[in-house]
């Protein structure tokens, strides 16, 4: 963003001394501290998102898996008897 921002300004140097972009949030303003709790944060909450997706995949799978074979159970009960 900010390279385009220094484009477009360079392109309209000529016509307007207007800056077009506003200036962006200056990193100095974010603390290290601060910084580093929202990486974890982010980390930590993505992981736990990603850890109970997993879980619940893999409880549908198993239900799944026992649906299937209770079906087949009946079918092959229903072959047998016919």
């Amino acid at each position: 963003m900010h390279f385009l921002c220094e484009l477009t300004n360079t392109v309209h140097a000529a016509r307007t001394n207007v800056r077009i972009c506003q200036p962006e949030v200056n990193m100095a303003e974010v603390s290290e501290r601060t910084l580093q709790v929202a990486v974890v944060v982010s980390f930590a909450a993505g992981f736990l998102a990603g850890w109970q997706a997993n879980r619940m995949r893999r409880k549908f799978l198993d239900w799944r898996k026992k649906r299937l074979q209770e079906k087949l159970s009946e079918t092959q009960k229903k072959l047998d008897l016919a």
